[in-house]
């Protein structure tokens, strides 16, 4: 018996951001076991000491995974298990679909990662998507998705998706997008976005990205006009017209060095600009609707910001770090909770933590980063397919074609490469404990760090698991205790079970059922697997 190769402990924070005494957190990264201890308990667990602890609990922590018979190799047996599972049942039909109308863009902000793209010259900067080549592409996502894959939605990328000058062929993408039935949304700067009103409604566009660094100087020396011209202003008027006319709007922030301190002017700029008390108007009038709609929609859209450590390969000495930002938020007011809900890679994992105190679902088990390793797929004017937008206009990491006349994607090795960059496969994280908290990391910044797509990158995801999962299952333990002191729920000796635990499931599989679905090319034999063992919670949804 020994503590399992994937245990996390570590303290819990309550909601005054001090350590709550006397009990620490058990974060189990294979199997997704949450459970609160008491502090002897988990300095008994880290000394090897389980004869020290009761008979129950010790029971309770064989079952969850944080304690264990298995050896490395047994452990590492059940991630592979579940990568397996989750590539053919519930990652591998998924499609997240991006269209690039054009390279080009009529800014050129210094940090930003397609600088390469201008090296081609403007005569192939000004190339758009042409009408054949736009055919041809719903002509083989239509053949996807008759052979099965899910099509849900397409975001509109460049370059500027949304310049002044390109609004017919992003009309002619978004009617073929209608006729699918597709969400609509954009990764925009927002400064053409007037051209796009009557779009807009038209096409029902249903949300945008944009972006703004900080107050006017601050901003406009950081989203820079290739003419030199102000943005900041510009921006944020179109950004209300967008609210105006029910698009959803999040405004992300790019956090340097240079404009880190500039966080609070902004911040107080859009209070007085109005967003922030107009949204909490329209979050107040919603909630009445769904009084009577539970899909009820206000007539305008809802509003969100967000701040985002920025990457600047060339110039990394105005790198920041993800938890500066934490900390500058805090520093100018805000709790921690609500700097976490600002910062997209912490609230991320703040929100996955708090569905999962829910008990409806299991933990999550995907080996893969994100979309660039699964179902992403990013289609450019010339028809190139790349599966991460980081690296669009990159020759050598073009995954695939797609040819006027034609009515499938051509595919090449390198898609092979990306769709099997993931923990299960990546030896330096076969037995990290975060394996299916980081999962191998960003490829583009991996590349970045060691001229490899294909390497691990671990960046901050330690740090900033840590001070998540501290304060979110500090905060559920304190509303628990709260509840049982109150007389509303009994503390029994499951009630430090926060979450839910892939431990059970893993061991309904028989060894004959593991071989097979570890060395089967049959997707259906691999599900059928996973239904007769009721490995996942309506198994059926999932394949669909």
């Amino acid at each position: 018996m020994r503590l399992s190769t994937y245990e996390i402990i570590l303290p819990l924070v309550g909601a005054d951001e001090k350590p709550i005494e006397g009990y620490a957190l058990l974060v189990n990264g294979l199997y997704g076991a949450m459970d609160v201890v008491p502090k002897e308990d988990a300095d008994r667990l880290q000394a090897g000491n389980f004869a020290g602890l009761s008979a129950a609990l010790r029971e309770r922590l064989m079952l969850r995974g944080h304690i264990t018979r298995k050896d490395e190799a047994g452990e590492l047996a059940d991630l592979k298990l579940f990568s397996r599972i989750y590539k053919n049942v519930q990652g591998r039909m998924g499609v997240g679909l991006v269209i690039m109308p054009t390279y080009d863009c009529n800014f050129r902000c210094p940090y930003c990662f397609e600088q390469h793209r201008l090296k081609k010259g403007q005569d192939w900067l000004d190339n758009t998507m042409s009408d054949e080549m736009i055919e041809a592409v719903f002509a083989a996502l239509k053949d996807y998705k008759a052979r099965g894959y899910v099509v849900n939605g397409c975001t509109f990328y460049g370059g500027e998706p949304f310049l002044a000058k390109n609004i017919g062929v992003v009309k002619k993408i978004a009617g073929k997008c209608r006729e699918m039935g597709l969400f609509m949304g954009a990764v925009t700067n927002g400064y053409d976005l007037e051209a796009y009103l009557d779009f807009m409604e038209e096409y029902k566009l249903g949300s945008i990205q944009v972006t703004v660094d900080g107050t006017a100087e601050l901003n406009d020396r950081r989203r820079l006009h290739k003419n030199g011209l102000p943005t900041y202003d510009r921006i944020l008027r179109n950004v209300e017209l967008a609210l105006q006319r029910g698009v959803t709007v999040r405004l992300r922030v790019n956090v340097g060095k240079e404009n880190l301190h500039g966080i609070k002017d902004l911040v107080d700029d859009l209070k007085a600009r109005g967003f922030i008390a107009k949204e909490e108007e329209r979050a107040k009038e919603e909630a009445e609707l769904r009084k009577t709609d539970l899909k009820a929609k206000t007539k305008r859209g809802v509003f969100s910001y967000y701040f985002k450590a920025t990457t600047d390969d060339a110039h990394p000495e105005k790198n920041i770090s993800e938890q500066d930002t934490i900390d500058e938020m805090m520093k100018i007011g805000f709790t921690a909770e609500e700097a976490v809900a600002r910062q997209s890679q912490y609230d991320m994992i703040w929100y996955r933590m708090n569905n999962l105190f829910k008990k409806e679902s299991y933990p999550d088990f995907s080996p893969a980063y994100c979309g660039a390793e699964t179902g992403m797929l990013v289609v450019d004017p010339f028809g190139k397919i790349y599966t991460c937008w980081d690296v669009v206009g990159k020759d050598d990491q073009v995954t695939g074609y797609v040819q006027p006349g034609m009515s499938r994607f051509l595919w090449n090795f390198n898609k092979a490469k990306w769709r099997t960059r993931t923990v299960d496969l990546m030896k330096a994280c076969q037995t990290c404990p975060h394996a299916l908290i980081c999962r191998g990391g960003c490829a583009s910044r991996s590349s970045n760090a060691h001229g490899d797509y294909f390497r691990e990158f671990c960046g901050e995801v330690r740090e900033i698991f840590a001070f998540v999962a501290s304060r979110v299952a500090g905060r559920e333990w304190e509303k628990r205790c709260a509840a049982a002191a109150a007389g509303e729920a009994c503390m029994d000796a499951c009630a430090g079970e926060l979450t839910l635990s892939l431990a059970g499931p893993a061991s309904r599989f028989t060894n004959a059922e593991r071989e097979t679905i570890m060395s089967t090319t049959s997707q259906k034999e691999i599900f059928d697997i996973v239904k007769a063992t009721a490995f996942l919670p309506e198994p059926a949804e999932a394949e669909k």
